[in-house]
C-alpha cells in the first residue's frame, strides 16, 4: 500500500470513528429534547466529520499519480451517474405506488456505485 493509500486509510478511519461517536450523540441529545431550537444545528453535526473524509479524499486524489486519478475519476463517474439513474428511477416508481424512501439511503447507493465503479475501472487499467 502506497503512503498516499495508507495516510488516506488512517484519515477516513478517523472521519468514520468521529462520525459514528457525533451520530450517536447527537442522535441521543435530539431525541431527549425534540422541542428545542437547537436540535436542528446538533442533528447535523455529523456532517462535519464526514466534511473531513471529503477533504482527505481530495488529498489523496491530488497525491497519487495519473492512473490512480484517472481510475477514480471514473470510479465517482460511474457512481454519479448509477446513483442518478437509480433514485431517477425510484422517484417514478413512487408515483406508481412503491413507498417513499428517506433521503438518507441516497449515499448507501452512491457508495455502493462508487466501489461497483472503482473495481470496473482498476481491472480496465490493471
Amino acid at each position: 500500500m502506497s503512503k498516499a493509500k495508507k495516510q488516506f486509510s488512517m484519515q477516513l478511519a478517523l472521519a468514520l470513528l468521529a462520525y459514528t461517536i457525533i451520530l450517536a450523540v447527537s442522535s441521543s441529545l435530539t431525541s431527549a429534547y425534540s422541542d428545542v431550537a437547537w436540535r436542528f444545528p446538533i442533528a447535523v453535526t455529523s456532517v462535519v466529520p464526514f466534511m473531513y473524509g471529503i477533504v482527505a479524499y481530495a488529498r489523496y486524489l491530488q497525491s497519487v499519480d495519473e492512473l490512480q486519478q484517472r481510475i477514480n475519476l471514473e470510479a465517482l463517474a460511474i457512481a454519479f451517474g448509477a446513483t442518478a439513474a437509480i433514485t431517477f428511477c425510484y422517484g417514478f416508481l413512487e408515483h406508481v405506488g412503491l413507498p417513499h424512501i428517506n433521503w438518507w439511503w441516497v449515499w448507501p447507493v452512491m457508495g455502493a456505485s462508487w466501489i461497483l465503479g472503482n473495481e470496473y475501472a482498476v481491472r480496465k487499467y490493471k
